[in-house]
């Protein structure tokens, strides 16, 4: 059966769609020994399929979901040509061929999930979803609800719109507040940026939920697990569920 290259990269496990489409269009991926460049070209099993050189193999074998606990100084990458800290030193006891959903900036901390299911990563990742994601935020200063109230509304800088979707502070004196956010984007510093807009500098940003999935309190810094079927079933519904109401919007 004829399917998309970049749809048969990602359901493959050799990386999310989007990261899949970069492959491609940078020259990397190879069909029948011919560079493809092209997401949308149509491969079928029969096809030799190659990455860097390195044959992919579409064997159909069973997805696999995991949750790591990303220390801070660790890059949200598979390797790192420059030999920095990567998550998948993190994961070299994982006997599955994983990539990570979304990203989580250098100095950041928290919930980073992997998979090779490939269409669920894109749902997860891809800003038209608009999937949450939950921050606690460590700020200098005390950051109060009228200052939240003006990143609900959002800001514009280096002409990107920025914006959380909620905001709580749990607790704030003169020097030191603790922030909860929701956000349903994945910019570069996004957080950061939105706090410097307000006048306070983020000193530690944890990543505690995605979706419908929590960072297990009983992780430590660098530790991963196995998602459970429950939290799997969750995820599984809110794709079927994003992908649902997209098709609806284009009817």
């Amino acid at each position: 059966m004829e399917e998309r290259l970049n749809k048969f990269l990602a359901k493959a496990g050799v990386a999310a769609r989007r990261k899949c489409d970069r492959l491609i269009q940078e020259g990397r991926v190879m069909v029948n020994g011919e560079v493809v460049l092209s997401p949308g070209y149509r491969v079928t099993e029969k096809d030799r399929v190659t990455v860097d050189g390195k044959l992919v193999e579409c064997t159909g074998k069973q997805h696999v979901y995991l949750q790591l606990y990303k220390p801070r100084g660790y890059l949200t990458t598979l390797s790192d040509p420059l030999g920095r800290k990567t998550v998948a030193d993190l994961l070299r006891d994982v006997p599955d061929r994983v990539f990570p959903v979304g990203r989580l900036d250098q100095d950041s901390e928290g919930l980073l999930l992997f998979t090779n299911d490939g269409q669920l990563a894109y749902v997860l990742a891809h800003p038209c979803f608009e999937v949450e994601k939950k921050y606690l935020v460590y700020a200098s200063g005390k950051v109060t609800p009228q200052e939240l109230d003006t990143l609900k509304r959002g800001i514009r800088f280096n002409d990107q719109d920025y914006r959380i979707r909620e905001g709580l502070v749990i607790e704030s004196n003169a020097s030191l507040s603790l922030v909860e956010v929701i956000l349903t984007e994945g910019k570069k510093h996004e957080v950061k940026i939105l706090f410097e807009e307000i006048g306070h500098s983020v000193l530690r940003l944890i990543r505690i939920k995605m979706g419908p999935v929590v960072l297990d309190s009983r992780l430590l810094p660098g530790k991963w697990r196995y998602l459970t079927s429950q939290e799997v079933e969750a995820l599984q519904d809110l794709k079927t569920s994003l992908l649902r109401g997209k098709t609806s919007e284009k009817t």
